[in-house]
């Protein structure tokens, strides 16, 4: 069974073709996991929020709160990513669209 870290690291790697990618950025009121930032406008920008034995609502509740989505406010779309897992290995993730008009 791959581990939640296999299949962020796999996804990073992937994501590299069409996004400049940070971590741990300063951005609104905390630091971000990561940012992925579109290469070209037309792509969602993402922004994907970790957490260990939390809930992947209270992970989009941080993003939101913290307003991480300031440094990509620009782009038409953006898509919010909180992902939880604790100590039994289990995980749970919520996206969640926004439309920028």
């Amino acid at each position: 069974m791959m581990k939640i870290a296999h299949h962020v690291l796999l996804y990073y790697l992937y994501a590299r073709n069409k996004y400049d990618i940070t971590s741990e950025e300063k951005n609104g009121k905390g630091y971000v996991y990561y940012l992925f930032i579109p290469k070209k406008k037309n792509e969602p920008a993402i922004v994907l929020e970790l957490k260990y034995n939390k809930s992947a609502k209270e992970t989009i509740e941080q993003i939101k709160e913290k307003n991480y989505i300031d440094r990509v406010k620009d782009y038409q779309e953006i898509l919010l990513v909180g992902l939880n897992y604790d100590e039994n290995k289990h995980h749970e993730c919520i996206i969640e669209r926004v439309i920028i008009r």
